[in-house]
Parts: structure tokens; C-alpha cells; sequence
């Protein structure tokens, strides 16, 4: 079964993110579960295993300094992948 991963924030994240990250999906904590669950279903019903990985808004500024990557949404979903396979820390 092939696999993804997708970042999972908490609450009080979640507003920092909003701030941080470029084309954040979200304006409330909300939101964001609605969206993330509709997601998730959608990656199941195409057969794909979902791996939710712990992101924070430290994360995202680490990541962002460390790779010197913009800080948008694409990046932020970039950590969640590079978290589990070992890439970043």
C-alpha cells in the first residue's frame, strides 16, 4: 500500500501558521480539521495509507531557514514527508 503523510498542528500552531505560512487553506483550527479530514478521506478511497506526522510552527521557520525554501503551503506539506523519512528533525 502506497503511503502519504500529512502534517498534523495543534490548536495554538495553527494560528501562528496562519500567520507564517504563505496560502494557509485555513482561517480557523476549525477549518483546518474539516479540510484536513476531507483530504485524508479522499487519499483512503484511492487506496493510499495516511501517516499523520506532528508539525509545528517551529518547525515550518526551522525548515524554511535550513532549506531556505519559501515559506508557503507547498513547503509546509514538504515537512511532513521529510520528518518521515528521517530528512529533517
Amino acid at each position: 500500500m502506497r503511503t502519504t503523510y500529512l502534517a498534523r498542528v495543534t490548536a495554538a500552531d495553527h494560528e501562528e501558521l496562519r500567520r507564517l505560512v504563505d496560502n494557509y487553506p485555513a482561517d480557523s483550527y476549525e477549518k483546518w480539521l474539516f479540510l484536513q479530514s476531507k483530504e485524508i478521506g479522499n487519499w483512503e478511497r484511492s487506496g493510499w495509507k495516511v501517516v499523520l506526522i506532528d508539525v509545528s510552527a517551529d518547525d515550518f521557520l526551522r525548515y524554511c531557514r535550513d532549506t531556505r525554501a519559501s515559506p508557503n503551503f507547498h513547503t509546509f506539506r514538504a515537512i511532513a514527508s521529510a520528518k518521515a523519512i528521517g530528512k529533517f528533525n
